[in-house]
């Protein structure tokens, strides 16, 4: 979970600032792998402020090991835990006043 405040020294402006160097790079967005789902009790807004001060959009991914649990997906709908995951995530910095973080590409 990168973008979690723990590793602020790998994306962070006072660590290895990886947004800025990225954004240097001529790079427009960030794509996150496991920023909902299984494991994810960390705010990311650190992250997406970050990511927008350099003018980076974000792409928000989804865990999908939950597919493999019985409990999880019954019969493979992961509807509700992909929407939970989701509240979930909004709940972590994902969601600013009533819409997504101004990072977040939709």
């Amino acid at each position: 979970d990168m973008p979690q405040a723990g590793y602020a020294a790998q994306w962070g402006p006072d660590g290895r600032d990886d947004l800025g160097v990225m954004r240097a790079l001529g790079a427009n967005a960030v794509r996150l792998y496991h920023s909902f789902g299984l494991d994810v009790d960390e705010d990311h807004g650190a992250f997406l402020d970050h990511a927008a001060h350099n003018g980076l959009n974000v792409l928000p991914g989804y865990h999908t090991e939950n597919a493999n649990h019985p409990d999880d997906c019954p019969m493979y709908d992961c509807f509700d835990t992909w929407k939970a995951a989701t509240l979930f995530g909004l709940e972590r910095g994902f969601q600013r006043g009533s819409d997504w973080h101004p990072a977040v590409a939709m």
